[in-house]
């Protein structure tokens, strides 16, 4: 990207003129990208559609065929970085001397698609949302393959502890609306056995 591609990206962003998604197009350049060994990456997709992770995600989110074609997507880049690593296994290094190829082939295996050692777990959540929420959001990503079982395992436990902790807080909500409900409802038997209490036979003149 040259100086003059980015000012104009930079009017376009500050004008608030969003990319606005086009099954179309949007699905066959990510499925190109993912493909290309080069590449290979959703974030190689946003840089050229101008768009950012939050607008990838929601996309993913709003729109099925887009959300099929980045499955497929993934599975593509990971053959091609199978294939690159039966290639690279017969090949021969001198004694004492690395291999960088496939040191840079296990990088991508591990950054990419968590193979051989852990990777940045990205999280597609709403922040404002509930435990409750997050969960289900949680659920929804790793069913798109993005987490290894480890990682599953660990996000899991953390939201359960937090949907826990939002229902024990709920509950004592609850419980605070019944016992102020329960204070009115005795003042106002009090009150009403007052006005109708038994005061002895009526006096004579």
């Amino acid at each position: 990207m040259n100086t003059e591609q980015a000012t104009e990206i930079y009017k376009r962003i500050k004008a608030g003129r969003r990319s606005l998604y086009t099954e179309d197009l949007h699905c066959i350049r990510l499925l190109d990208i993912m493909s290309n060994h080069k590449k290979g990456t959703y974030s190689a997709f946003c840089a050229e559609s101008e768009i950012g992770q939050t607008t990838f995600y929601d996309w993913l989110r709003n729109f099925p065929v887009f959300q099929q074609c980045y499955a497929l997507g993934k599975m593509i880049a990971q053959e091609n970085w199978e294939a690159e690593g039966r290639e690279i296994q017969h090949e021969t290094t001198m004694p004492g001397t690395s291999n960088h190829r496939y040191d840079y082939w296990r990088y991508i295996g591990w950054s990419r698609f968590g193979i051989g050692q852990k990777s940045r777990v990205r999280l597609d959540l709403d922040p404002e949302g509930t435990p409750n929420q997050h969960y289900h959001q949680l659920i929804r990503q790793a069913s798109q393959g993005d987490f290894t079982a480890g990682e599953i395992k660990q996000l899991m436990e953390a939201i359960n502890v937090g949907l826990n902790a939002h229902q024990v807080f709920k509950l004592q909500i609850e419980l605070d609306q019944l016992r102020a409900d329960l204070v009115i409802m005795n003042e106002n038997a009090n009150h009403g056995n007052n006005q109708f209490a038994d005061k002895g036979p009526p006096q004579k003149d």
